[in-house]
């Protein structure tokens, strides 16, 4: 079998990876011609056209594939492994049989390397794009809103009619435009793609304190688990924020009944009672002489201006910035 042969075996023609099955162990890559065409190509680097010098992530990842399943198996202790780009030879083992869990490592920890070598891929395409010179190194922040806002509202459509192929690829769409903004923030020396991602990991974290130690308990029904979960997330993001106003952080510039939806719910949550919500809010009317949206918009915009008069006012009486009660929105409402 020739190398291009063996290359054509690999997982992106649709063959199954390498690994544990029925509860066995992949063996040493010496037994495999298709891990020993992913070393040949982690070891030759193709270059990435137009970046001389510098490795193909989607070769050079499938070698870092081997490490990253290696390293979930170590820790079952002894046992077989996959040889990664560049060690010797050696015989390869009989295959030994793995606990379930100890497979079920291994397949997810091959999952998470294929999965970050395609996200690498992607971010590399970006790349050689913006390095390229053309259309991408004009674009800004501003002028990509259309961009942005029509792939949105594709890929809603796509949820609408329950395609999960058109949303894979508006999916993907998104991506690129996240990519993209990552790329001319990083040209001004703003921040970079990994800052990005390292920035959504930290809130998610922090937000999430069951992810990170602080233990709720994994027996308690689905709507205990939910109000300990979006408990925690607003006391986190409150003491994050340190916002003067429950509206603090609503995009204003959503469409017009997005946007009454949100800061009613806000509102609401806030303590703010039913009776203080106009009817503009609640009730849409179609014609007249101008349009239902911006009629809405603003209504909308007066109510918020209301509670931030409210609690502005509440700060003056009061004398400090604190949650409001019901009576205290009566007793502080703009009239």
């Amino acid at each position: 079998m020739t190398a291009s042969e063996r290359r054509a075996t690999g997982p992106e023609h649709g063959a199954a990876v390498p690994g544990p099955e029925n509860g066995r162990a992949a063996v040493d890559s010496d037994s495999d011609p298709t891990a020993e065409s992913w070393e040949h190509d982690a070891a030759v680097g193709d270059s990435v056209p137009g970046r001389t010098g510098e490795r193909d992530p989607a070769a050079a990842g499938r070698g870092r594939d081997a490490a990253v399943a290696n390293s979930v198996l170590g820790t079952a202790g002894p046992g077989p492994r996959c040889r990664a780009a560049g060690e010797p030879s050696r015989p390869a083992p009989s295959p030994v049989p793995l606990p379930m869990a100890a497979a079920e490592d291994y397949r997810v920890a091959m999952d998470s390397a294929s999965m970050a070598r395609s996200l690498a891929e992607a971010v590399d395409v970006m790349d050689r794009l913006w390095q390229f010179g053309g259309w991408e190194v004009t674009q800004t922040h501003d002028s990509l809103r259309p961009y942005l806002l029509e792939e949105t509202y594709e890929l809603l459509d796509a949820i609408q009619d329950g395609d999960s192929d058109a949303i894979r690829e508006e999916l993907g769409d998104l991506l690129l435009q996240v990519l993209f903004h990552s790329r001319i923030a990083e040209a001004a020396g703003e921040f970079t793609v990994d800052d990005v991602a390292a920035t959504l990991v930290a809130k998610l974290v922090h937000r999430s304190p069951h992810l990170d130690g602080e233990r709720i308990d994994p027996d308690a029904d689905v709507e205990t688990k939910i109000a300990a979960q979006e408990r925690a997330w607003e006391e986190r993001k409150f003491a994050e924020k340190a916002r003067r106003s429950c509206l603090d952080g609503i995009a204003m510039a959503q469409p017009a009944l997005a946007l009454a939806e949100k800061i009613c719910s806000r509102a609401r949550g806030a303590g703010l009672p039913g009776d203080l919500i106009p009817e503009e809010l609640t009730v849409v009317r179609l014609g007249g002489p101008a349009s239902a949206e911006e009629r809405l918009r603003k209504a909308t915009r007066d109510f918020a201006a209301r509670i931030r008069a409210a609690e502005d006012a509440a700060e003056v009486g009061r004398g400090v910035r604190a949650p409001l009660a019901g009576a205290d929105w009566h007793t502080y409402w703009p009239h």
